[in-house]
């Protein structure tokens, strides 16, 4: 789909330098973008690196900024607060009308099993051999690959791409909105989530877990990476491959995680920040910044996780070591 760049101008009430772009396709993450895309550039990691990007048009504030050939600048005089949601909001999709249980121009490939009661939307693709239980739904535009296997009361919504022989447990959601909003005249305002999320090959998603499709850009879960029951995966997240992530698990946005990553029970996870390969977090963790490669921790704050045991058995003579304190304290008194 094709968003003419003058109609975005007259939107933000911005004006317009550089060369004259006509079109765009998409709004992108900054890093992430392609030739096609609009962008934005909102604090100085971004402004500092405008030739970094591959968008031809970049949403800027009005401030001095060098031109860069073949990009053209939208200058906007609002804050971001205000601009987001107005765009998040041009570029949102508009659903096709629920018709039927299996929509007229869904594609469903060779030796499909589909129980009773499944949705399947306007324009889904599924692949050969999947099997899909009862009382799934299947939103429109999404993708499933071959071999995949979706147990009952599972929830995929629109534009979702599955790979191929994965497996959804009972009751996992997946696309579902991410937690966005904004304050408007003091009020929690919702804007909308305009990306996706993409589950790659050999993935197996747990019971009444929750994949929240991303805020622009996707949700990416890389393949064979395992995922537990009960655990949450924000808007924005990048899941490595062969990753291990075990229950009750609570990862907030933006996060990128690499390859053969294991997180044990309720560890949470805070947003924006990169945790590295090979990685070992111990349960009930919490982790507040960037982890390198080849870490094996544990505890809040994490430490090695040798050290974090030592420290659990310390604390466990703490209340003797006070009493002996106490008693010493006495003595100093007479």
């Amino acid at each position: 789909m094709e968003y003419r760049v003058t109609d975005i101008i007259t939107l933000l009430n911005a004006e317009y330098k550089g060369e004259v772009i006509e079109n765009v396709s998409k709004l992108s993450p900054f890093f992430h973008s392609d030739e096609k895309s609009l962008t934005f550039a909102a604090d100085e990691k971004f402004l500092k690196n405008l030739a970094q990007t591959k968008a031809k048009v970049i949403i800027v504030p009005d401030i001095d900024l060098p031109l860069i050939k073949g990009k053209g600048y939208i200058i906007v005089k609002d804050s971001p607060r205000v601009i987001m949601p107005k765009l998040l909001h041009f570029f949102s999709r508009t659903l096709k009308r629920i018709e039927k249980m299996r929509e007229d121009s869904a594609k469903i490939g060779e030796n499909v099993d589909i129980a009773p009661n499944v949705y399947i939307g306007h324009d889904v693709v599924i692949g050969n051999n999947v099997k899909i239980f009862p009382h799934v739904t299947i939103g429109e535009g999404t993708v499933i690959g071959d071999g995949t296997v979706i147990y009952s009361n599972v929830t995929i919504r629109e534009f979702v791409e599955i790979g191929k022989n994965c497996i959804i447990q009972p009751g996992a959601v997946i696309g579902s909105d991410g937690f966005g909003f904004v304050k408007v005249n003091g009020n929690n305002t919702k804007i909308d989530q305009i990306g996706t999320v993409i589950v790659e090959d050999e993935v197996e998603i747990g019971a009444n877990t929750t994949i929240d499709r991303g805020a622009i850009g996707d949700t990416i879960i890389k393949k064979y990476t395992k995922i537990d029951n009960l655990v949450q995966i924000a808007h924005n997240d990048i899941i490595g491959e062969n990753c291990l992530i075990i229950s009750q698990v609570g990862i907030a946005g933006s996060t990128i995680i690499g390859n053969n990553v294991t997180l044990a029970g309720q560890v949470g996870v805070a947003g924006h920040l990169e945790i590295g390969d090979n990685t070992m977090i111990g349960a009930q963790s919490g982790i507040a910044g960037n982890v390198e490669a080849n870490k094996i921790l544990s505890g809040h704050p994490l430490v090695d996780h040798r050290e974090d045991m030592k420290i659990r058995v310390a604390m466990k003579k703490l209340p003797e070591l006070l009493k002996r304190v106490k008693v010493l304290e006495e003595k100093n008194k007479q």
